[in-house]
């Protein structure tokens, strides 16, 4: 059969099918052997980048916690107010708390073996040994170590065998200690103490531990020495494999992975580079024992394509022109849609269509698209500024003219929109932040965009800057209020959701955007007295009311009478009384916050007194932050419902019913260890110190029988045990029982029995 070749590619795939038909021993081996390496060392690299990005994660939450925790206790005031004391005998209880404080950051999860405050201006340490008064020498070596470092937070690798500057409580089993060295106050150039956190090097060993004795882990410092290691000898010494590194590679990207070879020997490295403090985590793993499978299946591979060789050459010459033919019609459609075919004649048939492709791809509408979406972005970047006070009075004309806003203005004024509540919508909370960027595409098309800038969306609300040239104040914020009413209808018709609207007051300076912003955000917690869905103009609000502030401390004793007894109909009806009774005061919200604080703390010494706790924050935020972010009285109610008061009647639930079982299963221990004695309901109530009556209906109601009853059962079984295996008699026995007289005990054990002892004696010892 003959061919006619119609196109260079066609005689390439000839060729090539040729080719794969007369050698395909040579080609499939090569292939076989690279591909099989290929799979074992993927398998490998995917590995051990999980294994780097395990350990980095699992060593970084520790140090991470250890920061935060230490960051919050450096911030705190207590702490800052007492490196001003000079920590004599007569503040020995300021000394307790500093002490309690520390102790409190050295838990199994953190691995601190010591934590350490100093104040540099009264020359005192305390750590786990005490109190310390440092000398000259050593003030100069903590100067010297410490005070000269860059940032205000820094991990340090320091060996522990060296001279201590203080005493520590860390093991001398660990010639290093990892220690976070924080100055104090954190946000200030002038440092008045530090604190220093110790972590042994070995405490990370259960981290590190491989099982594959081939794999070296390693943990660098910015200046690639050694930090943490599986093998302890290692830590604090420069990293072996620094020039081989630098003789590949460098280091440059976040994450990474390639081969280095070192002493003749090829080994896979992995390293990640630490966002939090530029650490680099690398594992090095040697390749040749990992690829020593791959090699078999070249020869196995090999002996399967000698026998596909002759089947491959026949299927090569008839295959080929059915391969080629879509790719001749696709040629074919993209030339009758030329009007210059010559142009096409004689070239390459992929590189013909590619060509025609790209040209399709470059259009001008991309371009402009593409250049309009960075102007957009640009706009958004340019108010982010403006609301934080970062733009300068020189830049601020040019990029105004630059975006197209206008210049010739009157009065400015800052509009800030905020969703009340997605409680009863079909929206859940985490959407909040999509429909806040929902509301920022309507307001720009309700808005024309001469007058206002590019709206933006900014720590949970949505924010407008309005231009306009009205001459009138008065007008203006009537326009204003115009467009905030515009809004929120419409935001209410297409998408149910209630919110409210904050407006600055008028201001001609667009540098002052930053005041008017904030003016937006305080006008907006007017909600909480105003209700949802309000337009709040700050200039209305009475800001500078006294503190007056008004409680009503008789539902509340109401209330926790109720909560104390578990009667949870009542306690849902008079907390909704005392918060509508505190909202019912013509107030503003701090002075609605203030009585709810009160409240809060109320029920705080309420659950101390109740010995219950149930405030336990996701976030670990202070429980009193979370007042001062609701939003109305609804958000109030259901808020002091979830958090506290629900569980907080669980939990009494809970104890009650633990109570009960508790005390039933005394009364049972002291009938079976002193069933011999005179025992009565009344003793056992004296020495447990309850009433006989509650403890007669507690053990009825958990073990469904009388206190009389279950005593005569117990003594009654003992008395079966003694006579089939003892000789005792049955007035003995009567007399250990504490019956009367053996006839009470004979009727006793009859009743319940059905026989008498000296008949029950004889029938078991029968058997």
């Amino acid at each position: 059969m003959k061919f006619k070749l119609p196109g260079s590619f066609f005689h390439r795939m000839i060729l090539f099918a040729s080719i794969l038909a007369i050698i395909p021993v040579v080609v499939v081996g090569i292939f076989s052997f690279i591909r099989s390496t290929s799979v074992v060392e993927n398998y490998v690299a995917k590995e051990k980048e999980h294994s780097v990005y395990q350990i980095q994660t699992n060593v970084e939450q520790v140090i991470k916690s250890v920061d935060q925790s230490l960051t919050q206790l450096a911030s705190s005031s207590k702490i800052i107010e007492s490196l001003r004391e000079p920590l004599t005998t007569r503040q020995f209880q300021l000394y307790n708390q500093l002490r309690d404080d520390l102790s409190h950051q050295q838990t199994f999860d953190t691995r601190l073996t010591d934590v350490a405050l100093i104040s540099l201006e009264n020359d005192w340490l305390v750590n786990n040994y005490g109190l310390q008064r440092l000398s000259e020498p050593q003030l100069q070596e903590i100067s010297d170590r410490y005070l000269s470092l860059r940032t205000s937070s820094v991990w340090l690798l320091e060996e522990n065998s060296k001279e201590p500057l203080y005493k520590k409580v860390a093991s001398r089993a660990c010639g290093y200690n990892l220690n976070l060295i924080k100055k104090i106050p954190i946000i200030s150039s002038n440092t008045t103490g530090m604190i220093i956190a110790n972590i042994p090097t070995c405490s990370f060993r259960d981290i590190l531990q491989k099982d594959n004795s081939l794999e070296k882990f390693y943990i660098l410092d910015e200046n690639e020495s050694v930090v943490l290691h599986n093998d302890l000898q290692k830590i604090g010494q420069a990293f072996e494999y620094s020039d081989v590194i630098t003789e590949n590679t460098t280091l440059e990207n976040d994450s990474g992975q390639f081969t280095i070879t070192s002493n003749n020997t090829d080994y896979l490295f992995t390293y990640r580079k630490s966002f939090y403090n530029g650490w680099i985590y690398v594992s090095i793993v040697e390749l040749n024992e990992l690829a020593a499978q791959s090699r078999s299946i070249g020869w196995l591979t090999l002996a399967i394509t000698l026998l596909i060789a002759g089947i491959s050459l026949l299927l090569a010459l008839f295959g080929s022109k059915l391969i080629y033919q879509p790719i001749k019609q696709l040629q074919n459609v993209i030339l009758h849609s030329l009007t210059n075919k010559e142009e096409s004649k004689d070239r390459n048939e992929f590189v013909f269509i590619e060509n025609h492709v790209k040209d399709m791809l470059k259009q001008n509408d991309f371009l402009e698209k593409s250049l309009q979406n960075q102007i957009s972005q640009l706009k958004q970047f340019f108010m982010h500024r403006l609301l934080t006070g970062k733009v300068s009075e020189e830049e601020l004309e040019g990029r105004m003219q630059y975006y197209g806003y206008n210049l010739d203005f009157k009065w400015l004024s800052v509009l800030t929109v905020q969703i009340d509540s997605l409680e009863g919508t079909s929206y859940k909370s985490k959407e909040e932040d999509v429909l806040l960027f929902v509301i920022n595409g309507l307001v720009e098309e309700l808005i024309p965009s001469d007058e206002r800038m590019s709206p933006t969306v900014n720590k949970q609300t949505q924010v407008t800057l309005l231009l306009s040239n009205i001459e009138s104040k008065i007008e203006f914020n009537q326009y204003v209020n115009d467009i905030a009413e515009r809004i929120q209808k419409r935001v209410r018709k297409e998408y149910s959701i209630p919110i409210s609207i904050g407006v600055s007051e008028p201001f001609k300076d667009v540098l002052e955007t930053r005041t008017a912003y904030k003016e937006c955000l305080e006008a907006l917690k007017y909600t909480l007295k105003y209700g949802t869905e309000s337009i709040i103009f700050f200039e209305n609000l009475e800001i500078g009311k006294g503190l007056h502030t008004y409680f009503p401390k008789r539902i509340e004793n109401e209330l926790f009478d109720s909560i104390k007894v578990n009667d949870k109909e009542k306690v849902y009806s008079l907390l909704n009384e005392l918060i509508d009774e505190i909202f019912s005061e013509d107030l503003n919200h701090v002075q609605y916050q203030i009585s709810l604080v009160r409240f809060l703390s109320d029920l705080i010494e309420l659950m101390h007194t109740l010995a219950i706790n149930v405030l336990d924050l996701e976030d670990n935020r202070s429980i009193f932050e979370k007042i001062y972010e609701l939003k109305s009285r609804e958000d109030v109610k259901e808020w002091f419902i979830n958090v506290i008061i629900d569980p907080l009647l669980q939990k009494i639930e809970d104890r009650a019913e633990s109570q009960y079982k508790s005390i039933s299963e005394n009364i049972v221990h002291i009938i079976h260890e002193e069933f011999e004695s005179n025992i009565t309901l009344d003793m056992i109530a004296n020495r447990l110190h309850y009433n006989p009556n509650y403890l007669s209906s507690i053990f009825r109601k958990e073990m469904n029988i009388s206190f009389s009853e279950y005593l005569s059962m117990y003594r009654i079984n003992m008395a079966k045990k003694w006579l089939a295996e003892t000789d005792i008699s049955v007035k003995d026995i009567s007399d250990k029982l504490n019956f009367n007289n053996s006839q009470n005990f004979i009727r006793s054990f009859k009743k319940i029995e059905g026989t008498t002892p000296g008949k029950y004696r004889e029938t078991v010892r029968a058997n």
